[in-house]
């Protein structure tokens, strides 16, 4: 269960989308939500070549416009919800503060919001989402635009439906204690999916063997076993593909999945995913939320 989500605003609309997730997810584990911002120093001028001139008036009013407004949104979010909420400033580097700030409060997910072009072109939110990831321990969900998953009633689990892609590596399968947590006490299908190189395939049938029989009852099976429970319901897929992304994006798609989780960081080798990657392409392009465990995790 989570106990404390952290959710980075900059005062945009897009990145206060992420509270389409945020809010439910803290109503659903009872757990207290952190909207935080940051004031980044403003670079100084350099004008006509001299020395660099700092305007402090600037900087001021900067300040105050912030300050009033992360007020004027913990009072909206507060109204939204009856889990605690709590609204905090802190200075420096963006990437870097909200780092520390989750090393140092027991933070355990931060919720932030991806925008960009379509396509692969798709840009993350800045680079904080980047930084964040190289920086930290704490599970990032990223939404695109926060776009909320399908109708759901008041007390139904966010997510139904959550995809975990494997590749056979401890990195990888730290996803799967994500995605039980982020599960809850709620009714909940997990698919452990497996993408498969086809010269493996290839191989295996020179062998006279099944190779992706064998992946689901060598590897996801017991994996599956080790966390069914009565409410979790354990599902395995695997596919054959050279387009290790796309075919995730098939899996989540035909299976109406509604999360991915994934690890930022994997084993690399002719069966394993190159996860690092993965997971970029799957934040650029996938259309449900993408959840990733940092590698530092």
């Amino acid at each position: 269960m989570y106990r404390n989500i952290l959710v980075p605003v900059d005062g945009s609309k897009l990145s206060e989308r992420a509270l389409v997730l945020a809010v439910p997810l803290a109503d659903q584990h009872n757990a207290k939500l952190t909207l935080i911002t940051v004031n980044e120093p403003i670079e100084d001028l350099t004008l006509g070549g001299g020395a660099p001139v700092r305007d402090s008036a600037l900087d001021i009013t900067w300040r105050k416009e912030r300050g009033a407004y992360l007020k004027k949104l913990l009072a909206r979010v507060t109204r939204r919800t009856e889990s605690p909420v709590e609204a905090v400033t802190l200075e420096g580097r963006v990437a870097p503060a909200l780092a520390a700030y989750a090393a140092g409060h027991d933070v355990d997910l931060i919720v932030m919001c991806t925008h960009g072009r379509g396509g692969f072109q798709r840009l993350w939110l800045g680079s904080v989402a980047d930084g964040l990831s190289r920086r930290t321990a704490v599970p990032l969900l990223l939404a695109r635009g926060g776009r909320a998953p399908g109708s759901r009633m008041l007390h139904d689990p966010l997510f139904r439906r959550i995809l975990v892609p494997l590749d056979g590596s401890d990195r990888a399968e730290s996803a799967l204690h994500a995605a039980c947590t982020l599960a809850g006490d709620a009714k909940v299908v997990i698919t452990l999916a497996h993408v498969l190189h086809p010269m493996t395939v290839v191989a295996a049938g020179n062998l006279a063997s099944d190779r992706e029989r064998d992946v689901i009852t060598s590897y996801l099976d017991p994996l599956a076993t080790s966390i069914r429970t009565e409410r979790l319901t354990v599902d395995t897929d695997t596919r054959v593909s050279t387009n290790v992304a796309r075919a995730l994006l098939e899996m989540a798609e035909e299976n109406e999945d509604d999360l991915i989780v994934i690890s930022g960081q994997g084993m690399s080798g002719l069966e394993r995913l190159v996860v690092g990657s993965v997971a970029d392409k799957l934040i650029r392009t996938a259309r449900v939320p993408v959840m990733v465990c940092p590698a530092a995790a």
